[in-house]
């Protein structure tokens, strides 16, 4: 399968619309999380992917949560699932640079759809998550072939910016919100719903998901699923890739925000020996209501992260549909 370019649209495999789905059995918007969330400290379960040199809890105290991933030069082939349609624009939230992104809709399905807005992670872009180590697009389409209600993943290209406003004066999280939602509401082609949204992040997008959520709050948001949250509890160990300063940091940290959740369906993934797992039980035991926690055997790895997709693509599109 080959990207789409902006805006043809291969129409004649989307006429089949569904005719109805099975409604998705309901569940608490919210699973309690495990015995001792609260706990300051947690002792964590060794890792099935990679084996860290010290405990993820002194990795964190010592400032080494580190979400530098491997760095994608340039965006990978996408060969899977539904087609992608791809485009650019001009974007002065971003310094002026041009700005690529991607949508997938499922196929056989036609009409005005809900959006799933994906934020990428640290040295990826905005094709990372439809490639050959993720594929959330396929799980999309077999979400929807399954009988459940459809809906799109849109992404955007915002760098190692970490999505709001830094120093050389860009700002990834206003460029989606004040330049790319906007986007794909007014584009016929995409015929995409911006009205209620989903988030989707890993990683640094992950961290991007919870901020923009916090911004837009309920009923806008419909639900938030991310997957190994970069976040730094401790305002004296933030690597400045992520904060500029510590009032970057002071103005920009989850840590304190977490009231702002209380309308807003969430869901938490993250292995039991990923490096951000202390901080990320750390944050969510501020969560009231408290969030979906899911963990298990895994470290901050594609590998991980496919494994937890199924859930979270259900989780998201069972929220958009009510």
């Amino acid at each position: 399968m080959t990207d789409v370019p902006l805006h043809p649209r291969d129409t004649d495999e989307r006429t089949a619309a569904r005719s109805g789905h099975h409604a998705a059995t309901r569940v608490g918007r919210r699973a309690v999380l495990a015995a001792g969330l609260g706990a300051a400290t947690l002792g964590v379960a060794a890792c099935a992917d990679s084996a860290p040199p010290t405990s993820v809890q002194a990795r964190n105290i010592e400032g080494r949560a580190d979400d530098e991933l491997p760095v994608e030069a340039s965006p990978p082939p996408v060969t899977g699932g539904p087609p992608l349609v791809t485009g650019s624009f001009r974007s002065a939230r971003m310094g002026g640079r041009d700005t690529r992104w991607a949508v997938a809709r499922p196929n056989g399905v036609t009409g005005r759809l809900p959006v799933v807005v994906v934020l990428h992670a640290l040295n990826t872009n905005e094709k990372s998550i439809f490639g050959p180590k993720l594929e959330m697009q396929t799980v999309m389409q077999q979400y929807v072939d399954a009988g459940n209600a459809p809906f799109a993943l849109a992404a955007a290209d915002i760098g190692r910016n970490y999505y709001h406003r830094r120093t050389d004066g860009t700002d990834g999280g206003a460029m989606v919100l004040d330049e790319f939602l906007p986007m794909l509401a007014s584009d016929p082609d995409l015929n995409l719903s911006t009205d209620r949204i989903g988030l989707f992040g890993w990683s640094m997008g992950g961290y991007g998901a919870l901020r923009l959520a916090a911004m837009l709050g309920s009923p806008r948001v419909a639900a938030v699923a991310v997957s190994s949250p970069a976040m730094w509890a401790d305002p004296r160990n933030f690597p400045p890739r992520a904060f500029d300063s510590l009032a970057d940091y002071q103005a920009n940290s989850l840590f304190g925000a977490q009231p702002k959740f209380a309308k807003i369906p969430l869901l938490i993934n993250i292995g039991s020996s990923d490096q951000f797992y202390t901080y990320t039980r750390q944050w969510a035991a501020g969560l009231r209501p408290p969030a979906a926690f899911g963990t298990a055997a895994g470290g901050h790895t594609n590998r991980y992260w496919r494994s937890v997709l199924p859930e979270q693509v259900e989780f998201l599109g069972r929220n958009l549909a009510v």
